[in-house]
């Protein structure tokens, strides 16, 4: 683990999970659920495997465990956003991201150890979860909502 990915590891859990617990998910460090009557919203920080960006993946499905095509029945309480079909995902990642960036994430790469850019960018991300919610409870894709 980088020392830039610790420090914006570290924002996020100071500014981003606070907020996602305002919409009722649960969870630890990068993997969230919020459970509701007949549905089960699930949440991931996914960071690029090379460093220095992350994106939120999201998806909604249907409450109760989750029969594999391979065979085990996972429980709801085990699902992780990635269980989820790619067609019923959508991203939250950076409109402004440069073209060479596939990725499209929140970058954070060159911010060294000023901690304060670091928790600008996850206090952005914050800001941007309404976006999130619209799409699980309505499909409705905002700006910064990728469908995959």
């Amino acid at each position: 683990m980088s020392r830039e990915g610790d420090l914006m590891r570290k924002a996020l859990r100071r500014h981003l999970l606070p907020a996602l617990a305002h919409l009722g998910f649960v969870g630890k460090s990068s993997k969230f659920q919020r459970l509701l009557p007949d549905w089960q919203d699930l949440l991931a920080i996914q960071y690029f495997r090379y460093g220095g960006s992350f994106i939120l993946e999201f998806g909604r499905r249907e409450r109760g465990p989750l029969s594999t095509s391979w065979g085990p029945v996972v429980p709801e309480e085990k699902l992780d956003v990635v269980y989820i079909s790619p067609g019923e995902r959508g991203r939250l990642q950076e409109t402004e991201a440069e073209a060479r960036d596939l990725f499209a994430g929140f970058s954070f790469e060159g911010f060294g150890e000023d901690f304060s850019k670091y928790e600008a960018l996850a206090m952005r991300v914050a800001t941007l979860l309404p976006q999130v919610d619209a799409w699980l409870s309505q499909r409705v894709k905002g700006p910064n909502i990728h469908a995959l």
